[in-house]
């Protein structure tokens, strides 16, 4: 009898893993998509030499922007305007916070200087230069994006 219990006891042990398990992965697999990341195409943006070279390079894609013709560029300004298709995750209940936070984190030398409900304007600075990021909420879910040297 003794014998029983010692072999039952891994036995449970196991399946409780297994069930543990597999409601972990059924949880993981049932939550919504999460945002796509901004931090390559906003560094690529901020990074660059020459903003009007942008509508050429894919890297500097925005997430939820469909074509390049939502973004215009001269020597010294990238300027887009799209409609956020991405749902709050959670954390941050709207669009313009959601990017705000992004551009909080992806910069290791940022400055945000203006958190508003409609705009959030940082300072990014490398040592060399300095550049100016302006998001803003143009109407119902429909962001701006405006970086400028």
């Amino acid at each position: 009898m003794s014998r029983s219990i010692a072999t039952a006891a891994p036995v449970a042990l196991g399946a409780t893993a297994l069930l543990l398990s597999a409601g972990a992965y059924a949880a993981q697999d049932s939550q919504a998509a999460e945002p796509a990341d901004v931090c390559p195409a906003l560094t690529h943006i901020v990074a660059s030499t020459d903003f009007k070279q942008l509508h050429d390079e894919p890297e500097a894609s925005l997430p939820g922007v469909d074509s390049t013709d939502a973004c215009r560029a001269n020597a010294t300004a990238y300027d887009c305007h799209w409609r956020a298709h991405w749902p709050a995750d959670g954390v941050v209940s709207d669009p313009l916070e959601e990017l705000g936070a992004d551009i909080a984190a992806c910069f290791p030398n940022v400055v945000h200087d203006l958190n508003t409900p409609t705009r959030q304007h940082f300072i990014v600075t490398d040592g060399k230069r300095r550049v100016s990021v302006t998001a803003s909420v143009q109407g119902t879910n429909e962001l701006r994006l405006r970086v400028t040297r």
